[in-house]
């Protein structure tokens, strides 16, 4: 025997083997794996079975998938799903534009002219002035001045000729006399003891005609009516009432003001 049966190295003089120490001529008592040498590399480290090393990376991503998906869910089945306005699918959508709102009624009596019964003479008043009562005193805007006439003015027109045609949208006027002037150390008030106006009929160029009836208030009593386009307007005095009582009583018809208001002619 010239190798020992346990590493295979060469025997020499001896009963052992000088590289392992097995007897010589003995038998293996187990069946072994020859054991290295000195430069043979050791077997690889074996791993324990188990989850690979990526597997938790790829749960986590696929977590924040599911994540986002149930978060884009909720908003469209519980919140505004409607899609942007600027989407192809989108229709175009038209705004009507409101209408002009009409325009505001402006007083038109500083325009007109006027045609009216005779006017009575100026008269000297208690404070000493000299009062004229022509028909412009009606358009002055002054309710202390007034045109007025001798008697009872029941059945009289008066007519109001305006620039060109215009929409009428308001009437109105004071309906006698509304001057307080100073007698001594009283105060004179004209307006019931001057005829004051009952009832006017507006009559207008289309054949429109509204009724007014007015109230014993030295105010400028105001009708608002239907917008009725004219080019003049006519007043007819249709119900006066009987003349002041006692020593300031005066038999007169008198008005202070008059309003024709609404749209001038363009």
């Amino acid at each position: 025997m010239t190798s020992c049966v346990r590493c295979g190295h060469e025997l020499g003089i001896g009963r052992f083997c000088l590289n392992c120490g097995h007897p010589v001529g003995a038998p293996l008592r187990a069946p072994e794996a020859p054991l290295a040498g000195p430069d043979e590399p050791s077997p690889p480290e074996q791993r324990a079975p188990g989850r690979p090393p990526w597997l938790p990376w790829a749960i986590g991503a696929g977590l924040l998938i599911l994540l986002g998906c149930l978060l884009v869910l909720t908003s469209w089945l519980g919140g505004d799903n409607d899609p942007p306005e600027d989407a192809a699918s989108t229709p175009s959508q038209t705004t009507s534009e409101s209408p002009a709102p009409p325009t505001r009624a402006v007083d038109l009596t500083r325009t007109v002219k006027v045609s009216a019964p005779p006017a009575a003479p100026p008269t000297t008043d208690l404070d000493g002035q000299l009062v004229s009562y022509g028909p412009r005193r009606m358009l002055d805007g002054v309710p202390s001045t007034a045109w007025r006439t001798v008697g009872d003015a029941t059945g009289q027109t008066l007519t109001f000729s305006l620039p060109g045609a215009s929409t009428v949208r308001r009437v109105g006027l004071i309906n006698g006399y509304a001057r307080q002037v100073p007698s001594g150390a009283t105060l004179v008030n004209w307006y019931p003891n001057n005829r004051r106006i009952t009832l006017v009929e507006w009559a207008f160029d289309d054949g429109t005609v509204v009724r007014q009836e007015l109230g014993e208030k030295p105010k400028l009593q105001r009708l608002t009516i239907e917008p009725v386009t004219t080019a003049s307007v006519q007043l007819r005095v249709l119900g006066v009432t009987a003349p002041g009582a006692g020593v300031l009583g005066r038999d007169y018809t008198a008005i202070s003001e008059v309003l024709i208001a609404g749209t001038p002619a363009a």
